[in-house]
């Protein structure tokens, strides 16, 4: 079988490109020697091994059907990467996968799905996932929920696989990342990363940190980001609003927020030096967090909003997702965890066995038993 992705790639700077990168190294550890090429935009960097390729040839500035569809229609299995960033909402991705229905299995990853309800765009959003999932012979989504708008919108469900987005596992010592990162080693380190944006409620991150320490436990919140490259004005007030946050809850000593990229390297790091890690997002977007698998991946506890984007978490623990803006609830969780030994072990037994479950070498299996039904 010879395979290719349609995706973003490295070193390109996209979330897709990085899972792009995961996936592959996953099915290269599982069957290292099919051979893969990825058809990548022109930000991606050459490759050409024995068994695997990187070709870049296309920009979504551009009308791109053609150049992608010549690099590609050769092999046995296309599978397209999808973001609506990348690829827009025009007619350029149905008229390539038009162009290759038929010659080729043509599978397609559906990354965020957003209800038309909930989208600046009304139904554009969710009529557009439709038509490319119907010109596809398989569709893969990592939620339920997203399996739920794809079947309103008549797509059959024996076309529509459900496959967890994957956990990179990493297993860094404690103390010795601490001593890395220049973090405190004693106390109990919860821990938000990524861009710093409104969504993510650092907020109500630090009013759980202030009932945590009022609960005579010496925690610290590492923020370990800043504002992205293209941060707007909202998002700057955003995070003057945190800053002045701090100050009030006269939380100045127990807040490590360097206010900085980290890159990718570090990231097993910054999860190793921690002993819990907090999403309580709120947004509406059906898709899957990566920052959130690679916690995962670290078998660190993790609470979270109960939204779709994290609905996994039941998985492990129902009880560690809590409600949107309830601070009370994460700090209550972060305690228990924190004092009652039993609870912790049984959340970690539980992340572990979730974690194994949706290793990038798991996910690959499941990848490759679709390309050869």
């Amino acid at each position: 079988m010879s395979l290719a992705y349609v995706s973003t790639y490295l070193p390109q700077h996209c979330g897709i490109a990085t899972y792009t990168d995961y996936l592959v190294h996953g099915i290269k550890t599982v069957e290292p020697k099919l051979k893969i090429s990825i058809i990548a935009e022109n930000e991606a960097s050459p490759v050409d091994e024995e068994n695997f390729k990187v070709i870049p040839c296309w920009s979504r500035n551009e009308d791109y059907p053609e150049a992608i569809f010549n690099q590609t229609r050769n092999f046995d299995t296309v599978h397209i990467q999808h973001e609506y960033s990348i690829y827009k909402f025009d007619e350029r991705l149905p008229r390539l996968l038009e162009r290759l229905k038929g010659q080729v299995k043509l599978v397609i990853t559906i990354h965020c799905i957003r209800p038309a309800q909930f989208s600046e765009r009304g139904a554009v959003d969710e009529k557009y996932a439709q038509k490319i999932a119907q010109l596809a012979d398989a569709v893969i989504v990592h939620l339920e929920s997203q399996k739920a708008i794809l079947q309103r919108l008549g797509i059959s469900s024996k076309k529509i696989n459900v496959v967890p987005h994957g956990s990179e596992l990493s297993n860094k010592n404690r103390q010795r990342s601490r001593e890395k990162l220049g973090l405190p080693q004693d106390g109990k380190i919860i821990l938000s990363f990524g861009f710093v944006k409104p969504h993510k409620c650092l907020h109500i991150m630090l009013e759980s940190l202030k009932e945590i320490i009022e609960n005579n436990i010496n925690a610290y919140l590492f923020i370990a980001g800043g504002l992205a490259p293209t941060a707007d004005k909202k998002q700057k007030e955003y995070l003057e609003f945190v800053k002045k946050k701090i100050e009030e809850l006269t939380l100045q000593s127990r807040v490590i927020f360097p206010n900085k990229f980290f890159p990718n390297e570090d990231i097993p790091y910054i999860l190793g030096a921690s002993d819990l890690v907090l999403f309580p997002y709120y947004e509406e977007d059906r898709s899957a967090s990566g920052s959130f698998h690679l916690s995962i991946g670290a078998k660190k506890p993790i609470v979270a909003s109960r939204i779709p984007k994290f609905e996994e978490l039941e998985n492990i623990s129902d009880e560690l997702l809590i409600l949107p803006y309830n601070s009370s609830g994460i700090a209550k969780i972060g305690i228990r965890l924190f004092k009652d030994t039993d609870f912790r072990n049984y959340i970690l037994t539980q992340t572990e066995e979730y974690r194994n479950k949706t290793s990038w070498a798991s996910v690959a299996k499941m990848h490759l038993e679709l390309y050869k039904i």
